[in-house]
């Protein structure tokens, strides 16, 4: 057993629930994190993610506001979903994949005193040789450069995954992304102040996409593809192979739940 507070983040990153998506994301940009805790008079009372802020962002009525004008209490989730600090850390990762989490405050002594994120439970596969032929997600969900935005992030929501593997004629050209996705709307936004009426179903998969991904093999092992992650700060990276596809870091905390890994 491992308990949760031996990998967890101490350094609670927050932000008021008053100050604006920009705020959001620029904090998020400056720590390079995808979630912050949301407090109200210091208190913490939520949390928001860059899922929250491509959500919020994507919606019909939000895409004529400014990201300076959408509040963070309109995103954040505020219902918290909890670890104590002496559990161990397969009940976070279980936790974590049953209810579509990426990170969960630790408590101690009533309070907060820590995060536990997906990040923080790879680590200890860093020296795993085991082989990313059995844990990656073979034929995933792909979109075509010209593609657009609103399209592929419909097609995230339809299928509760958080980015996409883009390919031009077979080839893999790039990987979509949350974040990816949230500076895209950002971008739109700031047209709002240039132009009248700007469509966004022109803002296309290609303008927005990191291109030419790292990427792995399946005989590799797990321990390589986790410290790419860390290095590189990617949460997925395509398998090339015949039968092709994936590995994320929800791949690596399945396999630390049930047992499997490390």
């Amino acid at each position: 057993m491992m308990a949760v507070s031996r990998i967890m983040s101490r350094d609670l990153i927050k932000i008021d629930k008053d100050r604006n998506l920009e705020d959001a994301i620029n904090l998020m940009e400056k720590n390079n994190i995808s979630r912050l805790l949301v407090t109200e008079d210091d208190k913490i009372i939520g949390i928001i993610t860059e899922e929250d802020i491509a959500n919020r962002l994507a919606t019909g009525r939000e895409r004529k506001l400014k990201t300076g004008h959408i509040h963070v209490s309109s995103a954040m989730t505020r219902e918290l979903m909890v670890v104590e600090r002496n559990e161990d850390i397969r009940v976070a990762a279980r936790i974590m994949l049953e209810n579509g989490f990426s990170s969960l405050p630790v408590t101690g002594d009533n309070e907060i005193i820590g995060l536990v994120t997906k990040t923080d439970l790879i680590k200890i596969l860093r020296n795993s040789d085991a082989e990313v032929l059995r844990f990656y997600t073979r034929n995933p969900i792909i979109v075509n450069p010209n593609d657009s935005l609103v399209f592929a992030r419909k097609l995230m929501l339809e299928n509760n995954i958080h980015r996409l593997l883009v390919t031009n004629e077979g080839l893999l050209v790039g990987i979509l992304t949350e974040r990816d996705i949230a500076s895209g709307l950002r971008i739109f936004r700031r047209a709002l102040d240039k132009y009248e009426h700007p469509d966004i179903h022109k803002l296309k998969v290609h303008n927005v996409m990191t291109p030419e991904p790292i990427t792995t093999t399946p005989r590799k092992p797990i321990s390589e593809v986790v410290n790419l992650m860390l290095n590189e700060g990617v949460s997925g990276i395509p398998v090339i192979a015949r039968d092709s596809g994936i590995i994320t870091k929800t791949d690596l905390i399945r396999g630390i739940a049930n047992g499997e890994l490390p």
